[in-house]
């Protein structure tokens, strides 16, 4: 399906004069609601996600959700498509926007990652129709809308030049209110955040800035915390401020034995709490 600008369905934020070249068409999958588009954060970041950047994002985007935030990003491999399987997960609403045909299959996982989003009551946008194959050019282009459509950019990794450098340049030409995820000194997918933090074009999202943005999960998590024994409470902690962390790693860190720490992640995972993703462990 498509809208034309000049119809009443097409997006408001789309129709902003600040965004160049105008959004003269938009196709899309999914069914339509124009409540998906009141309140919208971008998540966007380098194609090279870290494990730190994978911890951060499993982190941040179910706290935007919770918000009441619709995930936006752009479907590419890495911290796009991380940003929108773990929005279905939190069973959140997301609009992927997409830098070629509406009915193309241009990126890996990316068409199947696109019809969960729609089940879940989210959308896929894109400025071309059909099966037109992506060029170059397409995909800066297509983070003008991206920026656009979001409230607020979040910017999780990118190298020093990132296309993400370009999102964050579009989002403070269009007046938007950026967040960059301060990185380690030695991660070269830290250096173009790192960098806009230094500039103080973009603030650092912290977890306490990430609190004051979303708001504490607070009922949430205490009743997760009541659930839990003073074991599995520990360990809980422990994956949630260190991040993920294999069986070994969990008991050198908490000085427990090896099989103490696996009898009660298993417990925490009968319990949806923790997650076991090839070896390691995370909070689910």
């Amino acid at each position: 399906m498509r809208w034309n600008r000049e119809e009443k369905e097409f997006p408001e934020k789309l129709g902003d004069d600040l965004v160049k070249p105008p959004v003269k068409k938009i196709w899309y999958r999914g069914e339509w609601n124009t409540a998906i588009f009141s309140k919208c954060a971008a998540v966007v970041g380098s194609r090279r996600v870290s494990r730190y950047g994978r911890q951060a994002v499993e982190e941040i985007v179910p706290r935007l959700v919770d918000a009441g935030y619709t995930i936006v990003s752009g479907l590419m491999y890495g911290v796009d498509q991380l940003a929108h399987k773990t929005c279905v997960e939190s069973r959140g609403r997301g609009i992927a926007v997409v830098g070629y045909g509406i009915t193309n299959v241009n990126e890996e996982g990316a068409d199947k990652l696109g019809d969960k989003l729609i089940e879940g009551g989210g959308l896929v946008l894109s400025e071309y129709e059909g099966e037109q194959v992506s060029q170059r050019w397409m995909f800066p282009q297509r983070n003008r809308i991206v920026v656009a459509l979001a409230e607020i950019v979040i910017i999780v990794e990118a190298g020093s030049q990132s296309g993400s450098l370009g999102t964050a340049k579009l989002a403070r030409e269009y007046g938007k209110k950026i967040y960059a995820l301060p990185g380690p000194i030695f991660s070269p997918t830290s250096e173009g955040t790192n960098e806009l933090i230094a500039s103080r074009e973009a603030t650092a999202l912290t977890l306490a800035e990430l609190t004051r943005l979303t708001g504490l999960r607070g009922a949430k998590e205490m009743e997760i915390k009541i659930t839990m024994n003073a074991g599995e409470r520990e360990i809980y902690e422990s994956l949630r401020i260190v991040g993920p962390q294999s069986t070994n790693e969990l008991g050198r860190h908490l000085s427990v034995p090896a099989r103490d720490v696996l009898t009660l992640l298993t417990q925490m995972e009968m319990k949806s709490l923790a997650v076991n993703e090839r070896g390691v462990w995370r909070v689910s």
